[in-house]
């Protein structure tokens, strides 16, 4: 019986040594994030069952065959020592809290280090009060468990917060603790000597089959889960945008390190104010504006303004979070590209007609030079009338109706004269859809009258039902869009060497992304443009 006893300590002698290994390989690693604390978790438990089994086969010291029970005790020792730096490893390896200093670690050791001192009391036969010994048992004993229990807990919901880290990588690293405890637990029962050492084994067993999953099957430091926590910590703080969690009764509760630099103030005093009195605006008006104004160590400065809720899972409002994006310069050039826009085509229109009338004014002698002004000025004039019509659509925020394309380009072949030039059409009684309006007008107006004008004797229109919308499909046997101005069209920017004549390819580009659509060209043997134009009841946009 005794070398059945040997041989179960020797198997536990063996597992206990491969923990040791496994603790100093993972301390030689690259740093992790709870790389040190899983290797002391591991050590101590490597340490202990190797202690655990060379008492218990030396034949004068206390053992399962002995019927001192010490030794059933150093187990359980063991593992009571380990629970700290376990959940100071759950801690950081998912990310709750990173950095753990080495006055919390000691906090979270001392009341475990009472379990070693009861033992060694115990084992010198100095017998303490029973109340005192039975309350100091139980408050110990629940502190630990609540420490593996956290632990456990943290690497659980871990795996509903990131997909990354699986329900079974949670599992394997808490059997570590849990099933070491349970089988080692049994051993203080009144068992056999035989018994006791198999209980043993199993713990220690246990406890190296859950982390030989974790590191080895599912690749315990290969991508750990604290990179997901951090790593969104990083985006709030490393943003420009200004970012604030408001609770319900309007307090602000946390903010990203921008906020507390822009408006030049501290953390500690953002987290004792309502956000009206932070920006000045209460949470209502931010919600109904779409800048506001705040004042920073910049001065004053325009910000778009951006609310979102917070739930529980009960999906009940909790908070909201606010965030507020620097437009400033974004608002000076609409603003300025406006007043340019304004006076610039009033001005031209006015001067436009100061031209023509002294052009009409010249003698017949000079009849050709006088047509020549006056259709310059008429281009100019069209040009300017062009520039407001994109305008309109692209700066309006006009909602979608209901409009029908193919009444859409009746009307415009009417404003259109095509003398030399058929235009053939193959269209629906109605092609109705739910847009924008004078976008689409302008999308469908430009390209056909760019046929018509440019077809050498034909030009075409189709109009076709796609999945969610209709196309607009208008050809010509013209000599075809020039490939520099196409090209400024894919660039998106006009320069001095490569630009468009013209608008008219700017205003379908603008008019197209307007409506959320697409367009496209082929040149062969004249041009064919297909205007892609979605129904917004159907894609769910309206």
């Amino acid at each position: 019986m005794v070398s059945v006893i040997y041989g179960f300590l020797v198997i536990g002698l063996f597992a206990g040594g491969w923990l040791c290994w496994v603790s100093y390989s993972v301390l030689r690693m690259d740093p992790q994030l709870g790389r040190r604390a899983l290797a002391a978790t591991v050590g101590i438990l490597g340490v202990g069952s190797v202690l655990t089994a060379s008492v218990g086969s030396i034949p004068w010291l206390p053992g399962p065959e002995t019927s001192d029970q010490i030794w059933s005790l150093l187990p359980l020792v063991t593992w009571n020592l380990m629970t700290a730096p376990w959940f100071v490893f759950t801690l950081q390896y998912t990310g709750t809290r990173p950095a753990i200093s080495r006055r919390l670690v000691l906090a979270l050791t001392l009341p475990v280090l009472l379990v070693p001192l009861r033992v060694g009391l115990q084992a010198s036969q100095v017998e303490l009060p029973p109340a005192i010994a039975g309350f100091t048992a139980t408050v110990v004993f629940a502190y630990v468990l609540s420490l593996v229990a956290s632990g456990c807990y943290l690497l659980v919901r871990q795996n509903k917060n990131d997909a990354r880290f699986s329900l079974r990588q949670a599992l394997s690293l808490s059997a570590i603790p849990i099933g070491s405890f349970l089988f080692w637990n049994l051993s203080t029962l009144e068992i056999t000597a035989t018994a006791m050492a198999v209980t043993f084994d199993a713990g220690t067993i246990t406890a190296c089959t859950g982390l030989a999953a974790a590191r080895y099957r599912y690749g315990l430091f290969s991508s750990i889960p604290a990179v997901g926590a951090l790593g969104e910590d990083a985006l709030i703080e490393q943003t420009d945008d200004l970012m604030f969690v408001v609770d319900a009764n309007g307090r602000v509760v946390q903010s990203n390190r921008i906020a507390v630099e822009k408006l030049d103030t501290t953390r500690s005093e953002l987290l004792t104010s309502e956000i009206g009195d932070v920006v000045g605006y209460e949470i209502d008006e931010i919600a109904a504006s779409e800048t506001i104004s705040l004042e920073t160590v910049a001065g004053v400065r325009q910000y778009d303004s951006q609310l979102s809720a917070v739930t529980d899972p009960h999906g009940n409002r909790i908070a909201s979070v606010l965030s507020f994006r620097d437009v400033s310069d974004r608002e000076v050039s609409q603003q300025r590209l406006s007043v340019l826009n304004r006076v610039l085509r009033h001005n031209l229109r006015n001067r436009m007609d100061i031209v023509k009338s002294h052009a009409e004014t010249l003698p017949s002698s000079v009849d050709e030079h006088r047509s020549s002004i006056i259709a310059a000025a008429d281009d100019a004039v069209a040009l300017g009338r062009q520039a407001q019509q994109i305008d309109r659509f692209v700066s309006a925020r006009e909602s979608s109706s209901q409009i029908d394309l193919t009444r859409i380009v009746e009307r415009a072949l009417d404003r259109i004269s095509a003398t030399d030039v058929t235009v053939t059409t193959d269209m629906p009684g109605t092609a109705v859809v739910t847009t924008n309006r004078r976008a689409a007008a302008n999308a469908i107006e430009s390209p056909l009258k760019n046929a018509v004008d440019y077809a050498a004797s034909a030009a075409a229109v189709t109009i076709t039902a796609t999945d969610g919308g209709y196309c607009v499909i208008i050809s010509d046997d013209g000599p075809g869009i020039p490939a520099a101005e196409l090209d400024a069209l894919d660039r998106g920017t006009e320069d001095a060497l490569k630009h468009t004549t013209g608008l008219g390819l700017w205003q379908l580009k603008w008019a197209v992304m307007t409506l959320n659509g697409d367009v496209s060209f082929e040149i062969d043997n004249g041009t064919t443009v297909r205007i892609d134009i979605p129904d917004n009841t159907a894609s769910g946009t309206e």
